[in-house]
């Protein structure tokens, strides 16, 4: 068995996006190209996998009284939490040099997703990353610093449809079921505010922007959920070209299943009413 060396050359890679968007297809198809390591959400504060931030704070005794003394949300947010920010490049250190860090997940099916995973690969890793959602970037004032430095690239995943994008939160949310369905049937429908509505895909929209000024100067390439698995090959090819390494031959995870239906009439229990309020808005695009 060949163990893993890896490679002071890597691509640092950030998968940036936002809940609901299609993160987990698109990141375990890079994770599973020969030349790719990338790994889920790392930085969510309830991220349980051997994995994320969370767990390294707490394999330590030190770290981890670092972390619960001075990682809460309101500290973690402040630019001159220099223990956040030790905590946080150490972590990083680790993710791309320590040969020991875990591997990452490639399935959730069982509880064995969470435990440690041993990085035994014959590859020659070439870009190393993760999924960072737009909450958890505010979250870690360091890590907004070091994902905006010009060696990190940035593939931005967008929803363009911000309406399908809110609906699937909600039933989420509503549901409990985030990446496969928990029991079968017809999915329930949501009664949505038609001002609480605008205001939110406003909110959905502008912190799209946001990111894409934040990240202007470093090495950028934007998709979109929906021309990436309408138009997979060239899509794909696309991001083979930005981060450098060869076409492969990929497949997408199957125990990941889309889970709501197309039709919005299928999901928002008072369609009419929000398709009034939508109606002359930039989202009567997507009804």
């Amino acid at each position: 068995m060949i163990t893993f060396r890896p490679n002071s050359n890597v691509t640092k890679l950030v998968l940036l996006t936002t809940q609901r968007s299609g993160s987990t297809y698109v990141r375990l198809w890079l994770n599973s190209h020969p030349n790719v390591r990338c790994h889920s959400e790392i930085f969510y504060r309830e991220y349980p996998a051997a994995d994320g931030f969370k767990a390294y704070c707490e394999a330590n005794r030190v770290r981890r009284l670092l972390y619960h003394t001075l990682g809460k949300r309101k500290w973690s947010r402040s630019p001159y939490n220099f223990v956040i920010k030790w905590l946080v490049e150490r972590f990083l250190h680790n993710l791309y040099r320590n040969p020991k860090f875990s591997a990452p997940w490639t399935d959730m099916t069982t509880d064995a997703w969470v435990e440690y995973q041993p990085r035994e690969d014959g590859g020659q890793e070439k870009v190393v990353g993760f999924q960072l959602m737009y909450d958890q970037l505010a979250r870690y004032s360091p890590l907004q610093k070091w994902a905006a430095e010009p060696d990190v690239s940035i593939i931005h995943l967008i929803r363009e449809n911000a309406v399908k994008l809110l609906i699937s939160r909600i039933v989420a949310k509503k549901t409990g079921a985030y990446q496969f369905a928990r029991k079968k049937g017809p999915r329930p429908k949501v009664y949505l505010d038609p001002t609480e509505t605008i205001s939110e895909l406003n909110r959905i929209v502008g912190l799209r922007e946001k990111m894409r000024k934040k990240f202007s100067n470093n090495p950028y390439l934007e998709i979109t959920y929906e021309r990436f698995f309408s138009e997979y090959p060239v899509e794909s090819e696309r991001v083979f070209a930005f981060l450098g390494i060869p076409k492969a031959e990929m497949e997408f995870p199957a125990f990941l299943k889309k889970l709501n239906p197309n039709s919005l009439e299928d999901l928002v229990e008072n369609y009419d009413e929000i398709a009034a309020a939508l109606r002359g808005t930039p989202y009567e695009q997507f009804l």
